[in-house]
């Protein structure tokens, strides 16, 4: 059972007077911590009522900590504070950081945490505890090493075909055990940065997609259940059980080595000023980023049905031609640099092209590359002769055109979505959104370095998505304060004097 729901407004106005009587005895650490104070006293908690009254049946024990407990979880964080069990004594025992929180009689123990971090995960946890008493077969650290930022490879071919298919007929099956985080993070924070117009361009929203390593802080060698030791055996494959059951071997193309985790999936608007996470998944470190792909299209659809995704922006592994049919059926723009590792199909029909360049420019017969002009919808990709755009005279053995214009050719997207796609990747108008990529490797450097959310150690996936769903809302909490120019020590001070 959930207690009354306290409004932000009364939050609000109760942490004004408490802090006028701690700014009088400790003015020095109030002022040293205006920031984190500004960040909890614009964090409206309203609109997170109905994602959170399910999660508590009408019987038992009231919870009446649970919006408490939000604010500490995002103030830990901010805090740099690496344990909930040290965090939790922490502000219990210090009346300035209860008081921020917004705790009323007693502070919540360490279990509480861990009760409401539970509810917020859908998948059953007695399941995950009765999985780390069950022993699993051991699987050595991979020796191969892939080169230098290659992207590990799928392990299985055509699934992201099949994933689409039915993707695109609606029958995509999508169990999501961390749905309450990611309405959690739409609710809390990024429809707050949509009314506040921080997100960029809503209607025509530019999205970057990503996957970052996130390391496991349980052993990848586990615990032997097996008697082979006392056997005089010691380097046996029996199963064993292990502390982190949900983490496996990925591979790490920036440190370019194998890690034991999961991989954090980021979805951010690419447009944004604060480079701001919209969507996050936690997956198998195994899994390929073009899987991930297809089912966080589909999730950023369902939790934002009001805003109008038309750009894509994602580096060469989302580079397949599944994932560019699963963008023209949600009529989104592809940014995607090109795998050379993929085959491509560069046999399009035409009297006037001789082949393609490695950038998919069209050559003519004369071996000179058109010039891109644009799209024509619904001719397609526009080409120019390349001596007509110039305005110089073509040489006679490439003259095809008596035309001041010169030669000019259409190549219809469709023929091939992945060769040509609708913005040429040789263009200005591709290289200049393709640089607003970084915004989403900026995104990951503020939650794995910032917050350091590695630091934690975490032993579950469960964890893991918590801890860097609440870094997702510091971040957002960081450019609302930017954005207004708030500080609650001003607003202090002006109410005191």
């Amino acid at each position: 059972m959930l207690r009354d729901w306290t409004l932000h407004e009364r939050y609000q106005e109760t942490l004004r007077r408490k802090m006028l009587f701690h700014y009088g005895m400790q003015r020095s650490r109030l002022v040293a911590l205006d920031k984190s104070i500004s960040k909890l006293y614009l964090l409206n908690l309203d609109n997170l009522l109905p994602v959170i009254k399910p999660l508590y049946p009408d019987f038992g024990r009231p919870a009446k900590n649970q919006q408490g407990i939000i604010r500490s979880l995002v103030l830990m964080l901010d805090m740099q504070e690496y344990s909930i069990t040290n965090w939790a004594k922490k502000v219990a025992s210090d009346p300035l950081l209860f008081d921020i929180c917004g705790f009323t009689d007693n502070a919540p123990a360490v279990a509480s945490y861990y009760d409401f971090l539970i509810r917020l995960w859908l998948a059953d946890h007695r399941l995950h505890i009765e999985r780390k008493l069950r022993a699993k077969s051991f699987k050595e650290k991979p020796r191969k090493k892939l080169k230098p930022g290659e992207k590990q490879p799928s392990k299985r071919t055509g699934t992201v075909k099949k994933l689409v298919n039915r993707a695109i007929e609606g029958k995509l099956k999508n169990f999501c055990p961390e749905t309450i985080l990611q309405r959690l993070i739409a609710c809390l924070v990024v429809d707050t940065s949509v009314a506040m117009g921080i997100l960029g361009n809503v209607s025509d929203l530019a999205v970057a997609f990503d996957g970052s390593p996130f390391y496991s802080g349980a052993s990848h060698y586990g615990v032997k259940a097996c008697n082979c030791r006392s056997k005089g055996i010691y380097n046996c494959q029996c199963p064993r059980r292990y502390s982190d059951p949900d983490a496996n071997w990925g591979w790490d193309s920036y440190r370019e080595q194998w890690f034991f985790g999961s991989t954090l999936f980021n979805v951010t608007a690419s447009d944004s000023p604060y480079d701001l996470p919209i969507y996050i998944k936690m997956v198998q470190a195994s899994r390929h980023d073009s899987i991930t792909t297809v089912f966080a299209l589909e999730d950023i659809h369902r939790l934002y049905p009001d805003l109008h995704f038309k750009y894509f922006i994602a580096d060469g592994a989302m580079d397949n031609y599944p994932t560019y049919d699963l963008l023209g059926h949600h009529d989104i723009l592809p940014f995607i640099s090109l795998d050379k590792r993929t085959k491509l199909k560069l046999n399009y029909p035409h009297p006037y092209i001789l082949c393609f360049d490695d950038r998919g420019r069209p050559i003519c017969n004369g071996g000179i590359p058109y010039t891109g002009w644009g799209y024509s919808k619904p001719k397609g990709l526009k080409y120019r002769c390349y001596f007509a755009v110039k305005g110089e005279k073509p040489p006679k053995e490439c003259k095809c055109s008596d035309s001041k214009y010169g030669r000019v050719i259409y190549i219809k997207p469709d023929h091939d979505p992945r060769m040509f796609p609708p913005v040429p990747r040789s263009s200005c108008a591709f290289k200049a959104r393709f640089k607003t990529r970084t915004s989403v490797e900026r995104s990951n450097k503020r939650m794995f370095t910032d917050y350091a959310i590695e630091e934690y150690g975490s032993r579950s996936s469960m964890m893991r998505m918590a801890l860097a769903a609440f870094a997702v809302i510091n971040i957002h909490l960081d450019a609302w304060v930017k954005n207004t120019n708030f500080s609650f020590t001003y607003l202090l001070q002006e109410q005191a004097a």
